[in-house]
């Protein structure tokens, strides 16, 4: 081999591995990633037992004017004041490994983090403990809570238990001024929110939200006017009160998700509009599995599995133009829901009908129920009950198929019911009203 070849072939070599080189130098445009733990005094402690919440303040804030991406590293983070962190638009919190627990004496409402009108913000795994099984009653601490003219959030992978408030909670302002662009994916929140007792309760028990606590406590994740949004692959396990609430959200997305074991509701919309509900999993709640009222229209609920709710699998009052199709409901209505005992049992799988109470004044109506599987038993009064008035519009009823000890649709009130196809062929079942 020449030398001229040699030198040709090696000047080659080493024009490649320089370029090999550059290209793997660090881009100077990137954002700048701050960690925590750079902010933290020397001799720092990992395990939780010192809280340096000043510090990672003071880290937020340093991100923030650098544009970038903040990095908690895999250590426990002790949030002595429920305050905790304020948060800035424009942010990426890298969380794996990372575990922030709260003391044993909170006695304040608070949160982990708390931002106002923030856009562009991020949240990548991470886990938030609390203690409920200490705190008083009516203190209630959040894990993320947001609100106002929020956009563009992103929440995902975070574990967040046993705190007294949502795991997640997202406020807007109101139907004109909603928060936008919201998304909670692949996210665990078990055994929280306020406790709230069943409004069937015993004398002397419990009834409603304890003392201390509002509406906004309940749930899981709980949205109030919120537009465009998706929760998805998340589990909402043994939530104290609901296990979600979507108030007066538009066009969202709730999917493949598990909702679980809840105090009282499972999936919860009110006053929503162009939510589709597909693929969830929801059982063992001890009050309604689904909920859709108070002037909810053009909502789906779709695919999921309903089964062994405390009391209806789902109860959908004053709602319009929704459509209810291929879900499994399945013995549902456990508990009793009749407090003067003149009709035992009350509950149906699916109860479709006009609250006494509805703020929106929607007339009910012009909804489709079809392709369902419905398992009864002899807690139950029918499969379906419909209770409508003069003033509703006509419910669709079609292609269902329904089983099991109670295997019957119970029309009351005078709403125009339209039964076509079920199994078994289906005339309503007229019960006299209790003398």
């Amino acid at each position: 081999m020449s030398r001229l070849f040699l030198s040709i072939r090696l000047f080659a070599l080493f024009v490649i591995a320089g370029s090999i080189t550059v290209a793997a130098e660090p881009n100077a445009a990137e954002p700048n990633v701050v960690r925590v733990t750079d902010y933290l005094p020397d001799g720092y402690v990992v395990d939780g037992s010192v809280s340096y919440q000043a510090e990672l303040q003071q880290a937020i804030d340093e991100a923030s004017r650098q544009g970038g991406q903040i990095v908690f590293p895999p250590m426990t983070y002790l949030i002595s004041d429920e305050a905790g962190l304020n948060i800035h638009s424009d942010m990426t919190f890298e969380l794996h490994g990372a575990k922030f627990v709260f003391p044993a004496d909170c006695d304040n409402d608070g949160q982990l983090f708390r931002g106002e009108n923030v856009q562009d913000v991020r949240f990548s795994g991470g886990e938030v403990v609390g203690r409920n099984d200490v705190w008083p009653a009516g203190v209630n601490i959040r894990g993320i809570y947001l609100t106002g003219n929020c956009q563009r959030i992103h929440i995902e992978e975070m574990y967040l238990h046993d705190l007294t408030s949502n795991g997640v909670g997202v406020f807007g302002k109101s139907d004109d001024e909603p928060a936008r662009d919201v998304r909670v994916l692949d996210t665990i929140i078990d055994n929280c929110c306020n406790v709230y007792g069943d409004y069937m309760a015993p004398e002397g028990e419990l009834r409603g939200p304890e003392k201390g606590s509002v509406r906004e406590d309940q749930g899981s994740v709980a949205f109030y006017y919120v537009e465009s949004f998706q929760v998805r692959g998340c589990r909402f396990d043994r939530a104290r009160s609901d296990g979600t609430h979507f108030y007066h959200c538009r066009a969202g997305q709730i999917s493949g998700n598990e909702i679980n074991r809840s105090k009282m509701g499972g999936f919860f919309l009110e006053g929503c509009r162009h939510v589709t509900a597909s693929d969830n999993i929801i059982r063992l709640n001890g009050s309604r599995g689904c909920t859709i009222e108070r002037g909810c229209e053009n909502c789906t609920l779709i695919g999921n599995v309903v089964e062994e709710s405390g009391r209806e699998g789902l109860w959908i009052p004053d709602s319009r133009f929704c459509v209810v199709s291929n879900n499994i409901f399945r013995r549902n209505g456990r508990k009793p829901n009749d407090p003067d005992g003149r009709r035992a049992p009350w509950n149906a799988n699916i109860t479709i009908d006009e609250s006494s109470s509805d703020p929106s004044d929607t007339i009910a109506g012009h909804c489709v129920f079809s392709g369902n599987l419905l398992e009864t038993s002899e807690s139950q009064i029918a499969a379906m009950r419909i209770n409508l008035t003069n003033k509703s519009l006509a419910i669709v009823i079609k292609d269902n198929v329904l089983s099991g000890e109670r295997a019957n649709i119970l029309v009351e009130g005078e709403g125009e019911v339209i039964l076509r196809d079920n199994l078994p062929p289906q005339q309503p079942l007229i019960i006299p009203a209790a003398e």
